[in-house]
């Protein structure tokens, strides 16, 4: 009887583990497309189901790439002076983006965009992203003087405050192998909230100094304890942070929380004394997420010293092609998460929104990057992945990209299975390699 019921147990804690972190990207769309001036996520959905509907019947719109619009201006900073490969992007409903990067004098110009009414925006590194007011493209007619002004990027300071540590506790797991690692938790006051559910993992017995492997987990850190004890093993500090409760779906608010995290670490201010038998060398570390940890670390960087390196594990690199997604041939989002791309809105009316959690429009910013995903996501397919491979080998930043055939949206450490252990231990390879 125990040994039947096994299966359902650890079928059980694997959907404990999977859900928040699932749940928290379907109430991320419901709730940020809430915000859009173009209507609630409800009609969001609704007006996506009405298109179906109605392409399904009458099939659908196919653009002829002969009889196309264009759009030209120029880029300039806020002292007037020309910006070059600025980039510069109109999309479509269904997601499809046209783009061009502007020259050495800040000129662009887009071609082969289909007639509509798009609202274009610019961007570039260390500046503000800028949309300007909707065009009207019209067949072979050139929109020109679609100027743009790009206001420098200031990161707004944080400043933790009662920062609290431990007590340190065991803590366990049998995967890799069985050990046994010290969990510290902290918390601290960031704008008014208690930032809590923060944990600095040691290893019980490791040469130091140590590197740090910092993980931007999806839900809370200590669904993903067996993880963090896990990669204790091979001589990690690891320091465990996931999105704050009291935040909700404010992600530039979780951005705030790695950045006091990381300032906090950097300072020294998180050791514990009484486990620190062995020092931890914060110059040398690896910035990890998955799911929606992506979308807090990739958003980060601009606000982050740095980075060494990334490992980003089932994770979001480009949001429009997540609305494109549903109208892939080769894919089919199943409920509920369908209905919750539908809800963020519309690429061709709320570009900035989409452009935020697109790394692959900047990915000649980017540290080297091991890329982690499995065939078989239905959370955030991997396309993702295959996106930000390609984005990265065009800019030629060092990266690596790992498919594997697995059922879970998640590295589960609970229920481990023949992947699980060669995701392991590329993600291990990776880290030691750009911690030397």
């Amino acid at each position: 009887m125990d040994t039947n019921s096994r299966p359902n147990r650890r079928k059980h804690r694997s959907w404990l583990i999977a859900a928040p972190g699932a749940l928290l990207l379907v109430c991320l769309a419901l709730g940020l497309a809430l915000r859009t001036e173009e209507g609630s996520a409800f009609m969001n959905v609704a007006e996506y189901r009405l298109r179906v509907a109605w392409w399904s019947l009458v099939g659908k719109p196919e653009y002829d790439p002969d009889q196309t619009g264009s759009l030209s201006g120029v880029i300039r900073n806020a002292e007037g002076q020309p910006l070059a490969d600025a980039v510069v992007l109109v999309a479509t409903l269904r997601g499809q983006v046209y783009q061009a990067r502007s020259d050495k004098r800040g000129r662009y110009r887009i071609d082969g965009v289909p007639p509509g009414r798009y609202v274009p925006l610019a961007a570039a590194w260390g500046y503000e992203e800028t949309t300007r007011e909707p065009v009207q493209v019209v067949r072979g007619r050139v929109q020109r003087n679609l100027d743009f002004v790009l206001p420098r990027y200031w990161p707004v300071p944080v400043e933790p405050t009662h920062l609290q540590i431990g007590p340190s506790q065991p803590a366990s797991c049998t995967f890799p192998t069985p050990l046994v690692a010290s969990r510290t938790p902290f918390t601290f006051t960031l704008d008014g909230l208690t930032i809590n559910g923060g944990h600095l993992y040691l290893p019980a017995d490791a040469p130091g100094p140590l590197p740090t492997l910092l993980i931007v987990y999806p839900s809370a850190p200590l669904n993903w304890d067996a993880t963090s004890v896990a990669l204790t093993r091979d001589g990690f500090a690891v320091l465990a942070i996931g999105p704050d409760a009291d935040r909700g779906l404010d992600v530039e608010g979780h951005v705030r929380d790695l950045r006091a995290t990381f300032q906090l670490w950097q300072e020294g201010r998180l050791e514990p004394s009484e486990s620190m038998t062995v020092p931890i060398d914060s110059s040398r570390w690896v910035l990890m997420s998955g799911s929606f940890g992506s979308l807090i670390v990739f958003r980060a960087l601009r606000d982050l010293p740095p980075v060494p390196a990334i490992v980003d594990v089932g994770g979001v690199s480009d949001a429009f092609l997540v609305v494109g997604s549903l109208y892939s041939e080769d894919l089919k989002i199943p409920p509920p998460y369908d209905s919750a791309i539908a809800a963020m809105g519309r690429p061709d009316r709320d570009p900035a929104f989409f452009f935020a959690f697109s790394p692959v429009f900047f990915a000649d910013r980017l540290p080297p990057v091991l890329i982690v995903h499995t065939y078989a996501d239905e959370v955030i397919p991997y396309s993702q992945a295959v996106a930000l491979d390609v984005a990265l080998a065009e800019a030629g930043t060092p990266h690596e990209l790992f498919l594997y055939e697995d059922t879970t949206h998640y590295l589960d450490a609970y229920n481990p299975t023949q992947a699980t252990f060669l995701v392991y231990e590329r993600v291990v390879a990776f880290a030691k390699e750009h911690v030397r």
